[in-house]
């Protein structure tokens, strides 16, 4: 039984950003820090379908298998590690880190093996937020072609043109909100990502499930406060978005050691090798209810950072859609699951994707 906890927390390790709680609580948190009149009106009535959203390419992309995890999944991290850059170093242009570390030795395994497929071994979260921002902006000429709805029926016709468009970048901005909760976790920009090389094996479910789980029922209006209270933040005055999330990596990532030292280790993780196999062995710890004393401040600043920078995005998004009158929209058609959408800022050989649409 024991073997099989293991297991299972070492794949929420390795597969989610915050949990679910911590996301649905950045993305109900921003709703409420947009600044763009237009869409402050809608969303203060969207926090749980926000929040709901923010989840999806955690709880339901990644069950679908295939593409969706293939080339979906790595673009939920950075681990810049492996081409031995600083992460201040690395280059905005995603397609040129292709051409230079492709076939480069991986500078994190040291076992001179090389990178094969840059998108699967750097991982791309920066950029996947950019393309659901970039998404967005797509839409303003379709939204100044179409009709705004003028009437209660219009309003509710999810066969309307405009009302298309407006179900369409809500709910990207939705799923755009996803990677910009990720790169605030402090363990998501770093291939050490679960702590295996410092001894706290299980670190990265420690601090983003039982750690927040701790909070009570309202970690929301605590998020929400400490997001009020940053003005001007340092992550958000670079020019685009990609600079920017690559601020705010910066300065999740520089918590991770904080939390390290934070972390009540009783006995440390081991990995073992075994017939070629790594068996793994989480560190024992203290119960969450010790280290949420310590680790408490330090998650609600990163929360509120992706909070913040969720809510900027969605505004910009907003504004270079032209600010459309998507209040007129009034529908009650609900996102409960959206088709996977794939990277598009880096080639992907045909004979390596497996779904065909």
């Amino acid at each position: 039984m024991k073997s099989i906890l293991l297991a299972t927390l070492l794949l929420s390790s390795t597969a989610f950003g915050w949990g679910g709680r911590g996301h649905d609580t950045i993305c109900r948190t921003a709703s409420f820090l947009v600044k763009e009149k237009g869409l402050k009106d809608y969303l203060r009535n969207k926090p749980q379908m926000m929040g709901h959203l923010c989840n999806m390419p955690d709880f339901y992309w990644k069950s679908l298998g295939g593409d969706a995890v293939k080339y979906g999944s790595p673009a939920h991290f950075m681990d810049p590690e492996v081409t031995g850059m600083a992460v201040k170093d690395i280059p905005v242009d995603y397609k040129q880190i292709v051409k230079d570390f492709t076939g480069k030795e991986n500078k994190f395994k040291k076992d001179g093996s090389t990178l094969k497929f840059i998108p699967n071994e750097l991982g791309s979260a920066w950029w996947r937020a950019d393309q659901f921002v970039r998404r967005i902006e797509a839409l303003k000429p379709q939204f100044d072609a179409a009709k705004v709805p003028a009437n209660r029926k219009e309003e509710q016709d999810n066969e309307l043109a405009y009302n298309k468009l407006a179900y369409q970048m809500v709910t990207d901005m939705g799923l755009m909100g996803h990677f910009t909760g990720d790169t605030s976790q402090p363990f998501h920009t770093t291939a050490d990502y679960d702590g295996w090389a410092t001894g706290h094996g299980g670190i990265h479910a420690y601090f983003e499930d039982a750690i927040v789980g701790e909070f009570d029922g309202d970690l929301d209006a605590l998020v929400l406060k400490e997001a009020r209270a940053m003005k001007n933040p340092s992550f958000l005055k670079p020019p685009t978005v990609i600079e920017k999330m690559k601020a705010l990596s910066l300065l999740s990532m520089s918590d991770a050691p904080k939390i390290l030292k934070m972390d009540p280790v009783i006995k440390k993780s081991s990995v073992v090798k075994d017939h070629g196999m790594e068996v793994r062995t989480d560190a024992e710890r203290k119960d969450p209810a010790v280290a949420f004393k310590l680790m408490k401040n330090i998650a609600l600043q990163n929360l509120a950072r992706g909070a913040v920078m969720t809510a900027a995005l969605w505004d910009e998004a907003y504004v270079k859609a032209g600010r459309p009158k998507i209040g007129a929209y009034k529908s009650y058609k609900y996102p409960f699951t959206v088709d996977f959408v794939m990277p598009d800022y880096f080639d992907i050989p045909e004979d390596k994707a497996t779904d065909k649409k």
